[in-house]
């Protein structure tokens, strides 16, 4: 048994020992989380910069388009070409431009769509091929448009970033119109990718279109406006996917991915957390030895007081045997006997106090509401009284009477405490039960009247015995009424009493006094009537002076509860 209990006592060290390390391990692992979440952070505040300065990219290229288009509105000659559809001259307009923009598609067309000039058209692989594109007879029909077009790219479909503005004569009447395009190509998101310090994947409704020329894994995205990290091969790379407000057009969803190589700031991550992981395993295989070697010196104290609190628990108030180590365990064990005298004491006056005051007051008051005072709450106040006990006792010796009474009474509280309400006090032959303090529930009043019929039941049971024995049968009359009272502690600090006091007491107290002129055994007030008449069965009778109340009661004979018949 000792062997067991030592051995125990070493488990339960070590895994307190690894239980200790464990936050420290938890922690390292953590500080890894909470780099990479702030290496997360860095790069979302990156990439939205890239958002907000490819947004300023695509203002400076509308200045741009607009300053270059806006020579075409000076130009009479320009107008009348476009006018007249004299594409000679219209092409001399747009070769001036062409040599200002020479990475730039410009295109000149007439007022019905019809393409009269275009510059830098054919130059280079990627150039545009702009006949090819249906979409040009929209552009060149006039109407102002900034964002994306497909276009006929020398090396099959793309899309290409596009001005185009009216051109109007002297009396503001159009006569064509112009356009400025650029090509979205990878040597185009290479010049932005030097200018926002990122690579760039250009997607449009979903489908892939280009990217940087470096970029690592075009086709990586993220969802939802996240940033995410993603592994390529021995690769991190952070990266977010945000769509562009000044490119989108109807039925045309553009989205641009901006990722970054993040790999070797995760590798200087996970090199600190190896190190702090070293650090703790060396830390750990010394304390797990001065905690083996302590756990022989405490085994036979833990296993004393490990058999001391199971006696405990089975209800037997063992002392501890002293313990003698000079340490805190030593203190231990004194304040472990301290606590079974204190626990003696406890039950002991738990068992006394319970004699006298019902469980529920019992529970109220040994939480410690103690203190003198109360508050306004709503109950069912139920007055119980014996008629004629006055001849009764005159009959009887006062230990036989005491008998006659205690059996009377268990019959009753117990009928009071079937349904939940607490006996407040015995007055004399009479009781008084309270139902709504000092725990509230909704059905207290229905509870209060089947607490009345139980009683009326138990009374014709206890009268069979009676009679049986030659005793003289009891006649009782009950009072109901619900209403407002006042329920805590009267009295003095040094002696007082948990009950409730009110009006609505004296009037349940004058209920039970008027039902032998009543002619019945259970009255209930109109007020309580009224919280019940949907389960009770009852009649009325009439409306009767109480003394001590200005206003008439009415007043009800009860009869059952629905629900029982």
């Amino acid at each position: 048994m000792y062997g067991q209990t030592l051995r125990t006592v070493r488990q339960k060290l070590v895994a307190l020992v690894l239980a200790c390390a464990a936050p420290a391990v938890f922690g390292a692992v953590y500080r890894s989380r909470e780099a990479e979440s702030d290496l997360v952070a860095q790069v979302e505040r990156r990439v939205d910069r890239v958002n907000a300065s490819f947004a300023e990219e695509l203002g400076e290229y509308q200045s741009n388009a607009k300053l270059a288009l806006s020579l075409t509105e000076s130009s009479t000659r320009f107008q009348q070409a476009l006018a007249e559809g004299n594409r000679e001259r219209a092409q001399r307009t747009v070769n001036r431009l062409a040599e200002v923009y020479k990475y730039r598609v410009i295109l000149a067309g007439d007022r019905e769509g019809g393409l009269l000039a275009t510059g830098n058209a054919l130059r280079g692989p990627k150039s545009l091929a702009p006949s090819s594109s249906p979409q040009f007879a929209e552009l060149l029909a006039g109407k102002p448009l900034l964002g994306l077009i497909q276009v006929e790219l020398a090396d099959g479909p793309g899309y290409a970033l596009v001005n185009a503005q009216p051109v109007n004569d002297a009396d503001e009447k159009q006569v064509g119109a112009v356009a400025l395009l650029t090509p979205i190509t990878a040597r185009y998101l290479g010049h932005l990718e030097k200018k926002l310090n990122a690579d760039l994947a250009l997607r449009v409704n979903g489908k892939f279109v280009a990217a940087s020329p470096k970029h690592p894994a075009p086709e990586l995205e993220s969802h939802d406006g996240a940033t995410v990290l993603r592994e390529v091969g021995a690769k991190l790379f952070a990266l977010k996917t945000f769509r562009p407000e000044g490119l989108q057009r109807a039925g045309m969803n553009v989205e641009i991915t901006a990722s970054r190589d993040v790999t070797a700031l995760r590798d200087r991550v996970q090199s600190s957390l190896y190190r702090t992981l070293l650090g703790l395993g060396v830390g750990l295989a010394i304390v797990l030895g001065f905690a083996l070697r302590f756990a022989s010196r405490f085994g036979n104290a833990v296993r004393g007081l490990s058999d001391a609190a199971d006696q405990i628990g089975h209800g037997k108030y063992v002392a501890l045997e002293p313990v003698r180590t000079g340490d805190e365990l030593e203190r231990l064990g004194e304040r472990f006997n301290h606590m079974v005298q204190g626990l003696k004491e406890r039950d002991r006056l738990r068992e006394t106090f319970g004699r006298y005051v019902t469980r529920q007051v019992a529970d109220h008051l040994m939480k410690g509401n103690v203190s003198l005072g109360g508050e306004l709450v709503p109950v069912t106040i139920l007055f119980s009284d014996i008629r004629s006990f006055t001849n009764i006792s005159e009959r009887m010796e006062p230990r036989v009477l005491l008998d006659f009474l205690n059996e009377y009474f268990s019959g009753m509280v117990e009928s009071v405490m079937h349904h939940q309400g607490v006996v407040d006090k015995f007055i004399g032959d009479a009781i008084m039960a309270v139902f709504g303090a000092p725990v509230p529930e909704p059905d207290d009043a229905l509870r209060a009247v089947r607490a009345a019929l139980e009683m009326q039941a138990r009374l014709r049971k206890i009268n069979d015995a009676f009679r049986a024995r030659g005793l003289p049968e009891i006649k009782t009359g009950i009072g109901l009424h619900s209403g407002q009272v006042v329920a805590g502690n009267i009295g003095h600090v040094e002696r007082m009493e948990y009950t409730v006091i009110g009006d609505a007491v004296n009037l349940a107290s004058r209920l039970e006094g008027m039902t032998k002129e009543l002619g019945c055994d259970v009255v209930m007030s109109e007020d309580l009537y009224r919280q019940v008449e949907k389960d009770v069965e009852a009649e009325p009778l009439q409306r009767i002076k109480v003394k001590g109340r200005d206003q008439d009661v009415m007043v009800y004979r009860l009869i059952g509860v629905k629900s029982d018949t």
